[in-house]
């Protein structure tokens, strides 16, 4: 073990295993999208359990941030998501690079069934697929990275989760099949990027890692519905709507500068509430 590690070389050996994970998954044949969002929380694990003596402690688990319920930022990470998405579709429809559709299902389940199964859904993703990604990125990498200060570590933290899609869309057929590469890799980089301050900033408010599951199963299921919705009809539509698109950076890259103007709390206080 190597438990005389600061917080930031764990963040650092958790980085660089993450990475590791992610393309030996994608290397294997059949890699589903959902397995791969798993890589995560399972470099998280190792850290606490293999390499570091931080899963052997009740402090170790608490600073995940998985006692917490953290009620109070539930609306946002159930509305917020929304709007950039919706946003994003409508302007691609608005200058006729897609077209709105009624599909006869939607999700491949039908209409009467779909409020159901949409709940259904979103409480398994928050519980699973979403969690196996922030208990990773915010519940164990994130408080490690504060000392740093709470702009360069969530703007860091959000790189790295930026990078870790790499793989998946480069060696399988998954995530982003058949877009453009040089201009998906950008936008996928600049979306994660400034993303994870706002998302950041729910999870160190509350001192929960189920909200920034909550925000990003929210973000991934309306994207899975309104990509249901709209038909594209040229390729540059996917760089205006969709998870990763134009307006969904602009939207959080202007959100995140809003929220910076705010006075900021001390980083210690910070650190404390992530770890409480």
């Amino acid at each position: 073990m190597l438990d005389k590690m600061n917080d930031a070389e764990k963040a650092g050996l958790f980085t660089l295993l993450v990475l590791a994970l992610g393309i030996g998954f994608s290397l294997v044949p059949g890699m589903s999208s959902t397995l791969y969002m798993f890589t995560p929380m399972l470099a998280a694990l190792l850290m606490m359990l293999a390499f570091t003596k931080d899963g052997y402690r009740k402090e170790g688990w608490k600073k995940l941030g998985l006692h917490k319920l953290g009620l109070r930022g539930w609306p946002f990470a159930l509305l917020v998501p929304i709007a950039p998405l919706a946003l994003s579709y409508l302007a691609a429809w608005g200058f006729g690079l897609s077209e709105w559709r009624v599909p006869d299902k939607l999700l491949g389940f039908e209409w009467t069934a779909a409020p159901i199964v949409l709940i259904v859904v979103y409480i398994k993703s928050v519980l699973f697929e979403s969690l196996g990604e922030e208990l990773g990125w915010r519940g164990y990498m994130l408080p490690r990275l504060m000392k740093m200060g709470e702009r360069r570590a969530t703007l860091l933290n959000g790189l790295v989760h930026g990078v870790w899609h790499a793989p998946i869309i480069l060696n399988t057929s998954e995530y982003h099949a058949g877009e453009n590469v040089w201009v998906l890799f950008p936008l996928m980089l600049l979306s994660t990027m400034f993303l994870a301050p706002v998302i950041g900033r729910l999870r160190l408010k509350t001192g929960s890692v189920w909200t920034a599951s909550m925000m990003h199963t929210t973000h991934n299921l309306v994207w899975a519905v309104l990509a249901e919705l709209w038909v594209n009809r040229s390729d540059a539509a996917s760089w205006i709507s969709g998870d990763m698109s134009l307006v969904v950076t602009l939207f959080y890259m202007g959100l995140t500068l809003w929220m910076w103007r705010k006075p900021r709390a001390s980083r210690e206080a910070q650190a404390a509430q992530a770890a409480a």
